[in-house]
């Protein structure tokens, strides 16, 4: 669940002091591992887990500090984390294997689907590039924070359906199609949408579109069948998860705030995070139209479907970043180097390192 001015306000600003870290007659794990040390004692954050690789090969994964801090459990490379809105790309990437069984076209309707208001000028391609005027759950007026200052939406656990019940009647952003503004909402009716087509639950739906295939064994969404799987506990020093004076509070009661959710509770190790961006981009899940949906930036849009793209001081860039329930992530990929970095952190409140991480990798290597 991710809700900044896209992916500029993590990759432009390189808020981070550049220091070497190239050390003669050190191999690319000893010297990512030097980097992620040094990112990981400049900032207050948990525990973090980074994957970089070069084209399609093998991903080198590192870690540093705890999953779950207060019993001392280390990261490993076997640690998963939340991703947060990286999830709404995952099951974009569902929706489009469903046009290319030609079980459904980006063009439909929302209310061949769902029953939703102006559902009949919403189309699915809509909610995937955030120009449905569909409004946004988390700052609904019917989720504002209660006398601990934990919003009643994370105080009360609610499914991806009632959720979108009690949106129903709210009126809409704006007419549909008439300009881009982000929505978590959009994402939960994408997942709607794909449950309706497929009869099944999501948490299936990704394990046999995604997850199976591509051997991703450390990939889930967390869901009613799954709440048992091994995953780092997040954090936050934010007022409203109940933080005071700046402590850092484990806010993972907020795990089950909506359950098998199409919009942020994907669950990925970095390497296999990585992994199914290699596939994404490597032709191995969708056909040449359906990728050129995804990364067609239509005019004055931000992004394709669920998807962004841009350029900064490395290059071009395309990939996902993602918040929610104690977590912070980013998967990218530069262009000019053929790099896939991914990187991973049980904080979810205050900055992610990316910058730092890719300034330092980058300008060690000539």
């Amino acid at each position: 669940m991710f809700n900044v001015r896209w992916l500029s306000a993590l990759l432009i600003p390189l808020l981070l002091t550049f220091s070497a870290c190239v050390v003669d007659g050190t191999d690319d794990g000893e010297r990512l591992q030097l980097i992620v040390d040094q990112l990981f004692e400049e900032n207050d954050f948990p525990g973090i887990s980074v994957a970089i690789a070069k084209g399609q090969s093998d991903p080198l994964t590192v870690t540093a500090g705890y999953a779950d801090v207060e019993h001392q459990v280390p990261v490993t490379p076997e640690t998963g984390f939340f991703i947060g809105s990286i999830s709404k790309n995952v099951f974009a990437t569902i929706a489009l294997i469903l046009v290319d069984e030609e079980r459904l076209r980006l063009d439909d309707p929302l209310s061949t689907y769902v029953a939703w208001p102006s559902g009949d000028d919403i189309t699915i391609k809509m909610l995937m590039n955030h120009t449905s005027g569909v409004p946004e759950y988390l700052t609904s007026e019917k989720f504002q924070p209660g006398d601990n200052g934990i919003p009643d939406f994370f105080a009360f656990p609610k499914s991806a359906p009632e959720i979108l019940t009690l949106m129903i009647d709210s009126a809409p952003a704006f007419e549909p199609g008439a300009i881009q503004q982000y929505s978590n909402t959009n994402g939960l009716l994408v997942g709607e949408v794909i449950t309706k087509i497929t009869g099944t639950s999501l948490v299936d739906v990704l394990k046999r579109h995604i997850a199976t295939p591509l051997g991703l064994n450390g990939m889930y969404l967390y869901g009613e069948t799954t709440t048992n799987y091994p995953r780092a506990q997040g954090y936050s020093a934010a007022s409203h998860w109940g933080a005071k004076d700046g402590e850092l509070i484990n806010c993972s009661f907020a795990d089950n705030a909506l359950p098998d959710s199409a919009d942020g509770s994907v669950v990925s190790t970095a390497a296999d995070l990585l992994r199914y961006h290699q596939a994404l981009r490597g032709d191995k899940l969708l056909s040449t139209s359906s990728w050129n949906a995804m990364t067609t930036v239509e005019p004055g849009l931000h992004n394709g479907l669920s998807y962004l793209l841009g350029e900064e001081q490395f290059g071009p860039y395309a990939g996902n970043v993602g918040r929610a329930m104690g977590h912070v992530a980013a998967s990218i990929y530069y262009s000019d180097s053929e790099t896939y970095v991914v990187l991973l952190v049980n904080r979810g409140d205050g900055a992610l390192p990316l910058a730092g991480l890719v300034e330092r990798w980058f300008g060690a290597v000539p």
